[in-house]
This record gives C-alpha cells, structure tokens and sequence, in this order.
C-alpha cells in the first residue's frame, strides 16, 4: 500500500514574494512609528508647530528634552530616508527598471538605496554644519536646524501615502509617482522658504542664502542622481551577472 506523501507545493509569483518583503518591511516600520507616537506625542505636537509657525519660543528639539527628543528626532529622520528608499525602490520596479526576484536581492538592493540617501543627507548636514559655522550667528544656525529637522520628520510622514499607494497599486497609475514629486519639491520648498525668513536681514545673510541654495539645493542633487545611476548600473550588472 502506497504512502500519501502529501500535495506539491507550487511556488510563489515572484513578483508576490517581492511585495511580501516591502509589505513585511512597510508594517514593521508602520508599527515602530505608532509606538513612538504614543510615547513622544508631545514631541510630535511640537514638531507640527515648528513646520507651520516660525517662532523661536515654538522650537522642537529644545534643550530641557533630553534624550527622548534627540531619540524622536533621529527615528523621524530614518523613518524618512526609510520610506523614500522603498519609494524610489518600488518606482523603478513598477518601471520596469529594477529585474530583482529573490528576497535577499531585494532586502540588498533597499539597504543599498537607504545607504546611498544616508550619506547624501550626511554629507549635507556637514556642508549645513560648515555653512552656518562660518557665515551665520550660532543661535540663527541652532534656530534654522530645529526648523529643518521638524520640516524632515513631517516629510517621512506623508511619504507613507504614495509608499502605500506604489506597494499596492503602483503598477497602474502614475499618481503616487506624482504625490512622491509633489511631497518632495513641497519639503524642500519650505525648507527655502523658512531660509530665507531667518537669514535675510542683513548682507552675510543674504550670503548665505545664495551659497545654501548653490552648494545644497542644486549641487547636491546632481551628485544624488549620478549616484542613483551608478547603483542602478551596480544592481543590473550584479542581476545578471548571477
């Protein structure tokens, strides 16, 4: 008498496994962010002032927070860069320019993404940190940072609307590809704008707008895309290389 040996499994889509991974990643992230939340609320209540106010005595990230508030800040900035690598990544998959299938190439190819805006957003804080040491009073400086930090978190936070819309219906529709544009010129748009209330008063000030706008608004952009090349070109090459 033959033994039942059981059914065959058949293989996910792999297309399937790939939106498992982002969704596994998306929810984790999702369910961090909540508990954060929960327990920083005033911290956010700040936060949301600071993107729409621009008084000092309505800072985030004041001195008497501690811990808690350079906590909240540091996950707010990582939720950001987070989310806006699972975009970019989802974007050039839905276009048909990223070719992964196994797991551990998508999980590398996200890491690898993350890793490129990481350093971006380093090497611009350095050229920020620069900037306003030399051509800005210390308490100007201290005063713009908090803004743009807040403006930063805000910013991570919208990006859960075309991240979720890409995950599930991004192959379709062009509109969260245009949100994600939208949400982008929109923070860096503020960002500008609040710059220049703070610094334009005087001749040093305005000095500085025109080197910030040069050295962090325009330059920057242009070494991020030749980046994203080189990494598109590295991810290819390595596909099919396997």
């Amino acid at each position: 008498m033959d033994l039942f040996e059981g059914y065959v499994g058949i293989r996910l889509w792999d297309g399937q496994l790939i939106d498992d991974v982002i969704f596994t990643l998306l929810l984790s992230l999702l369910i961090a962010f909540a508990i954060i939340f929960r327990s920083n609320f005033q911290h956010f209540i700040k936060m949301m002032k600071d993107v729409i106010y621009l008084k000092e005595r309505q800072n985030l990230f004041d001195e008497t927070i501690g811990k808690s508030g350079s906590f909240f800040r540091n996950f707010m900035t990582f939720q950001a860069l987070f989310l806006c690598s699972i975009a970019l990544f989802s974007i050039g998959r839905t276009r048909g320019m990223v070719g992964l299938q196994g797991e551990k190439e998508v999980l590398l190819a996200i890491a690898a993404l993350f890793g490129v805006l990481f350093l971006f957003y380093q090497f611009k804080q350095l050229s920020y940190y620069l900037l306003g040491f030399v051509f800005a009073a210390p308490d100007k400086y201290k005063f713009w940072k908090k803004n743009y930090n807040a403006i930063m978190g805000a910013w991570g936070i919208l990006l859960y609307i075309p991240v979720v819309w890409l995950m599930f219906v991004g192959s379709k529709t062009l509109a969260p590809v245009i949100m994600f544009c939208i949400f982008y010129f929109l923070c860096r748009f503020v960002i500008i704008y609040k710059t220049i209330r703070i610094f334009h008063k005087n001749n040093v000030g305005f000095l500085y707008i025109s080197l910030y706008l040069c050295t962090q608004e325009i330059l920057p952009l242009i070494f991020l895309y030749e980046g994203m090349i080189f990494l598109y070109n590295f991810i290819e090459t390595s596909t099919l290389w396997h």
